[in-house]
């Protein structure tokens, strides 16, 4: 997901990706949660999700523009 972000944001985007222990990996925007695996039942994301969050960071750069 990291590579995802980056590769369409690059390292200007207001996100933080936090790898928890014990498997947990959460993403914040603006210290904003986007993504808690934990909370969203253990998996990893997949491409429709990561393209949600990818879509919520773009909408709050736009924002902040």
């Amino acid at each position: 997901m990291a590579t995802e972000i980056w590769h369409d944001f690059g390292e200007g985007a207001p996100v933080t990706i936090i790898p928890v222990g014990s498997g947990r990996l959460e993403v914040y925007a603006n210290g904003e949660t986007l993504f808690d695996r934990k909370a969203e039942g253990g998996a990893y994301p997949d491409m429709k999700r990561v393209r949600a969050i990818k879509a919520e960071i773009r909408k709050r750069m736009e924002a902040a523009s």
